[in-house]
């Protein structure tokens, strides 16, 4: 079936959708406390990897499970895909729309670091189609930027959150990061008084994780590193989210906070276990049902096309089900429940969940979902529900 055929009746039937993910490893630097899959580009790597890219997407849309679905989120991630020129982007994007059907109101999101991008590429960006950027700020405190060994400062990311203002984005998206060593609960008010006073529409809050293989972790095993207590990282998470309900922001996943109607649809797919496509080094892909693909985390070996498939077990997937539906603010209904794990651990999952805390989750007949509290040690009340019902 030619592409021309396959694509003349986009609106005949209604097709199943899933979201693309583009992993683009570059970096200016490499951050010590980041685990992703990134890289310092050697001579002509940024220039010849989008190229890679499209041809990774022409082999996948050729195959099941995604040959024959429509394209409603698009995620640029890295990695600083701001470093390439928008014309990558465009182009990209041109490829992925000749491929696939793409829906009219796609979110399609660009990953860019402050001092990476400037006015004239987020005009270009816009007009071809990026409709929603995440900045990694970070934080607007100096001294935790040199800390996290960032390669940008605070009047950078002001400067940045300006200019997609001024090229017209309206979904914008800002990570902080929080809980690092001798940070002050004035610092991390600050960042939040900063957040407020920019206005995003969308905001990620990550606690700093010592990763095992970052340099992060080997400074904090030496003692060159002192994490905060768990005590005071908790104060910061709660204060955090107070300060940003209360300002008109929905608290819907863990870590991230939207207006209303404004959450991440792409991460949405992640969390809801529906159909994603990861193209590029170290992306995965999900087919909704239960076979993960994995690309390797190395440029060559990913060259070389040598990927992993995993079919997950009952007991893989069970759990990874009650993790992801639990990071939502959503939560889990009784008889959805029912419907997916069926009568018997559905009501053993009930059971349980009638035994946890109220500080920590909000529990009735009919409705199951965590509050701050029990997302702070989500670990720990997701194993306790598994036991009961694996």
């Amino acid at each position: 079936m030619s592409l021309s055929k396959k694509h003349s009746g986009h609106g005949s039937a209604k097709k199943m959708s899933f979201g693309i993910y583009l992993h683009m490893p570059f970096c200016r630097r490499r951050c010590p406390y980041c685990d992703f899959y990134k890289k310092v580009p050697r001579a002509n790597e940024l220039e010849t990897f989008p190229s890679l890219l499209e041809k990774e997407l022409q082999a996948r849309a050729q195959n099941a499970p995604f040959s024959e679905r429509e394209v409603t989120s698009i995620y640029f991630g890295g990695g600083t895909p701001s470093l390439h020129p928008p014309r990558d982007i465009a182009n990209l994007l041109h490829t992925i729309r000749r491929l696939w059907p793409v829906k009219s109101n796609a979110e399609i999101t660009l990953e860019a670091n402050p001092g990476t991008i400037g006015l004239n590429e987020m005009e270009a960006l816009l007009s071809c189609g990026v409709n929603r950027l995440s900045l990694g700020i970070q934080s607007f405190s100096e001294r935790k930027l040199q800390l996290l060994f960032r390669d940008h400062d605070t009047q950078e990311s002001q400067a940045s959150f300006k200019y997609a203002r001024q090229a017209g984005f309206q979904n914008i998206s800002v990570d902080l990061i929080y809980g690092l060593p001798g940070e002050t609960a004035d610092e991390w008010r600050n960042d939040l008084d900063e957040v407020l006073d920019i206005a995003p529409e969308h905001a990620s809050l990550y606690n700093l994780e010592y990763h095992e293989g970052t340099p992060f972790y080997r400074w904090r095993e030496k003692g060159k590193l002192i994490p905060l207590n768990d005590e005071t990282e908790l104060e910061f998470y709660l204060a955090a989210s107070d300060k940003l309900t209360r300002a008109g922001f929905e608290h819907y996943e863990i870590s991230n906070f939207a207006r209303p109607s404004l959450r991440s649809h792409h991460n949405l797919l992640y969390w809801t276990g529906s159909p994603y496509l990861g193209i590029g080094p170290s992306a995965h892909s999900y087919d909704s049902k239960r076979t993960r693909l994995e690309n390797p985390a190395n440029l060559d070996d990913w060259k070389a096309n040598l990927r992993k498939s995993e079919v997950l077990t009952d007991e893989q997937w069970l759990l990874e089900w009650l993790s992801l539906r639990l990071r939502l603010s959503d939560g889990l209904y009784y008889q959805k429940t029912v419907e997916t794990v069926g009568d018997s651990r559905a009501e053993a999952l009930w059971l349980a969940a009638k035994d946890i805390d109220p500080k920590f989750a909000h529990v009735n007949h009919e409705h199951l979902a965590l509050k701050p509290r029990g997302w702070f040690c989500q670990n720990d009340i997701i194993l306790l529900l598994y036991k009961n019902i694996s």
